[in-house]
């Protein structure tokens, strides 16, 4: 009898293709508990009891019931099955193929009575599995071509719902199936129907027929005759050569290292093979249930042999360590300058002077087009908020309507609503990396700006630039202290968060620490570029430099980003912001720092480098097309993504580029379909860099992501030098207008944070 699927049946099944996050919530559930789910390249699911961590397969084209009876069925094995229970029979293929039918049989029957939900898709999954043969029982007979344990393993798997004929004897051990409670009785149980199951055999092998009958082709049971007589031939040739032995007068060492053998309980290679019942290149004679071999055989080519996944969960930042305090900026800056100054009097004493009085005149010359920008802002919030206002009747008659009332019924008074406008805030982090010391100087004017706008229209704002130099050379360990390490944890090198300003420091002080940072950006300019201009010195006295904390060390991006998942909420809270705008200003990607996870007892353990997947809280985030980014964009815009949907914050990213080379910017254009629409692109940016100082991309991570021009960053003033007195008043006009629009277009960071706030 051949069992085959209704056609109505097959209609009516869930072919939906489902989400590896939706499986994990099942698996958690399937497990009564919130443990750690992980798909990985494994063939089979394990379960970690101490970190409760379970692993899972992964597929290729997960299906709806036939993924929902894998996912069950693996949890089954990994929350039940002992893991150590199989060591004990690792040797014995016979016995294992018979444990594995039974134990699957215990299992699943375990999982459907504490989650009825599945027992559908344990009935779809069979069926679906079965019309891809992956049983191989298509073409034969389920009553007379397969032994006692094959049939076990149908019927239990079909649900016991295949046409089975049993025998009295066969429904005993049924019995015995449905009576399994653990691991132990599933082996002895097997021990049991192995031993049974090869009694049969030897009654069959009496069969005249025996070797054309279809169970003996089925398991191979004929090759046993060939089998012994390639062992007796072996036999024999091995008397024959001891017998050659003898005659060439070696008979009396051959015996004596017989006689060696026999003491030590050693046995030769000929009478080894013969108990197994094979010969040399011949497998042993074994009864194994051929339709979970099938199964096994064909389940593997569902596997995803590609894909990996690395897991991790981000440890807990130590802001005390990681955030340094603006009165402890102000200190270290003070403390290393009045000790220069009292070192050196007239040298350094004159420059710091001249940083006062320089610094002050930068302010004075840039308020005006502040102003005038805040003015601009004011007027654009106003004419959004107007355009979103509504109108509505406000149920109370209007007098002067009255006479209409024969021909409209518009005789009500209107009121006209307009929207709150929403509280703003902003954080910014500033990269404090070496390749940035050609630029800092036009940054931090940019910079100036904004933190200056956002002060005269009271958005809250903190600004913190990030560095791996603060405190040393221990930068690249991960028991600095500066975060605290679970198992699974991402180990990360340190990274100091220094705040520069704050709406919350005092105006004085937010001047003084603006006057510091406006001195480092010179000193490193100056470094850069040399002291003197076209022969004249750029500033009088000389110049000292700054504490080692503060020189320029790598890109802790990540690091930064990890800690802010951490600050945002607090900052939100503390000023009862309802729009928050998180921004980024680099020169080039993050350190590569997801390499290793905690594990036990704290030592490191290396990742397989696998499609990253971040768990924070009960979720679990990773990439859509990892393929379109370089590796360190894709935990940076990862981490940003995880930021912005779990605190509702818009993300904004300045990447300062210094060339306009076709292989620097071409990055931005990685998911164009063919070369020619990727230089295209590319070509679309570096014209818009050279034309308007600033092109606008895609990056991951980033709700709006900038490209700023490194050699066109400098603020413009009013700048009426090129005025002269034989002027007419249209070179005039010319001259201011152009001088004008200068000022506002230059302040690029300034104006794309008004945009996103208007």
């Amino acid at each position: 009898m051949t069992f085959r699927l209704r056609p109505d049946r097959l209609a009516s099944m869930d072919t939906q293709t489902i989400n590896l996050d939706t499986k994990s919530v099942l698996a958690k559930l399937i497990a009564t508990e919130n443990i750690s789910v992980q798909h990985n390249k494994v063939k089979t699911a394990s379960f970690d009891t101490k970190n409760r961590v379970l692993t899972l397969p992964v597929f290729k084209q997960p299906k709806g019931d036939v993924y929902d009876m894998l996912i069950a069925h693996e949890c089954a094995h990994a929350l039940h099955t002992p893991t150590d229970g199989w060591a004990k029979i690792a040797d014995d293929n016979e016995l294992r193929s018979y444990v594995n039918v039974l134990e699957d049989c215990r299992i699943d029957r375990m999982i459907q009575k504490q989650y009825p939900g599945v027992v559908r898709n344990y009935i779809n999954g069979f069926d679906l599995l079965e019309k891809q043969n992956f049983f191989g029982t298509h073409g034969k007979d389920i009553n007379k071509d397969y032994m006692l344990i094959d049939k076990i393993n149908l019927y239990y798997k079909s649900s016991k719902r295949l046409p089975f004929i049993f025998s009295p004897k066969d429904v005993s051990w049924l019995s015995k199936v449905d009576a399994l409670k653990t691991f132990d009785d599933v082996v002895n149980l097997a021990k049991d129907i192995l031993k049974w199951q090869k009694k049969q055999v030897e009654q069959l092998k009496k069969l005249p027929d025996f070797d054309s009958h279809v169970i003996a082709e089925n398991y191979n049971l004929n090759q046993d005759d060939e089998d012994g007589e390639e062992v007796e031939s072996k036999k024999s040739d091995e008397k024959t050569d001891e017998n050659d032995d003898k005659d060439s007068g070696d008979s009396e060492e051959a015996e004596n290292n017989n006689e060696d053998k026999k003491e030590s309980g050693e046995q030769t290679a000929v009478t080894e093979e013969a108990q197994q019942g094979g010969g040399e290149g011949v497998a042993p004679q074994k009864l194994l249930s051929i339709t979970n071999e099938s199964l096994e055989d064909k389940k593997s080519n569902l596997y995803d042999g590609e894909k990996s996944y690395s897991y991790f969960t981000l440890p807990n930042t130590n802001l005390n360590k990681v955030i340094v305090s603006n009165k402890q900026f102000l200190k270290d800056l003070r403390s290393y300058a009045f000790k220069e100054i009292k070192q050196y009097p007239n040298a350094s004493g004159t420059y710091y002077n001249w940083l006062k009085t320089h610094y002050k005149e930068f302010k004075n010359d840039n308020k005006k087009t502040v102003n005038y920008l805040v003015k601009e802002f004011e007027m654009k919030k106003a004419a959004t908020a107007y355009k979103r206002a509504s109108t509505d009747k406000t149920g109370i008659i209007d007098p002067l309507k009255l006479p209409s009332y024969k021909y409209s019924d518009d005789i009500f008074k209107r009121l006209t609503i307009l929207p709150d406008a929403k509280n703003h805030g902003m954080m910014m982090l500033l990269d404090w990396s070496g390749s940035m010391c050609n630029i800092l100087k036009q940054t931090v004017e940019q910079l100036m700006n904004l933190i200056w706008f956002c002060q005269k229209v009271n958005i809250p704002y903190e600004v913190y630039l990030f560095t791996s130099e603060y405190g040393g050379d221990d930068r690249r360990t991960h028991s600095s202290g500066h975060f605290e390490y679970k198992y699974g944890d991402v180990t990360l090198d340190k990274v100091n968060l220094v705040c520069v300003a704050s709406n919350k420091v005092k105006k004085t002080e937010l001047d003084e620490s603006l006057m510091w940072l406006y001195h480092m950006a010179l000193a490193y300019d100056d470094r850069y570029s040399g002291s003197y201009v076209f022969g004249q010195k750029t500033h009088e006295g000389e110049m000292f430099y700054m504490p080692h904390n503060y020189y320029l060390g790598t890109t802790p991006l990540n690091q930064a980003l990890i800690a802010f998942e951490k600050m945002i909420p607090m900052f939100k809270n503390k000023n009862k912001i309802e729009k928050m705008s998180l921004i980024t200003l680099t020169d080039g990607g993050a350190n590569f720092s997801f390499g290793n996870t905690m594990g036990d007892e704290g030592v490191e353990v290396p990742t397989d480098h696998g499609k990253p997947v971040i768990k924070v809280g009960k979720k679990q985030y990773t990439v859509v097309d990892e393929g379109r980014y370089y590796s360190s964009d894709i935990y940076t815009g990862l981490l940003l993504d995880i930021i912005r949907q779990r605190h509702g914050i818009s993300t904004i990213g300045f990447y300062v580029t210094k060339k306009l080379r076709g292989y620097d910017v071409e990055r931005f254009a990685r998911d164009c379909k063919n070369w020619e629409e990727r230089y295209k692109r590319t070509q679309k940016i570096k014209s818009s860099l050279s034309k308007e100082k600033y092109a606008s991309v895609d990056s991951m991570g980033y709700d709006k992501y900038f490209l700023l021009n490194g050699k066109k960053l400098k603020v413009e003033n009013t700048d009426l030098s090129n005025i002269k007195d034989n002027m007419k008043s249209s070179g005039i006009a010319r001259v201011f207008k152009k001088s004008m629009k200068g000022r506002i277009t230059s302040r690029t960071l300034l104006n794309q944070f008004i945009q996103e706030v208007a």
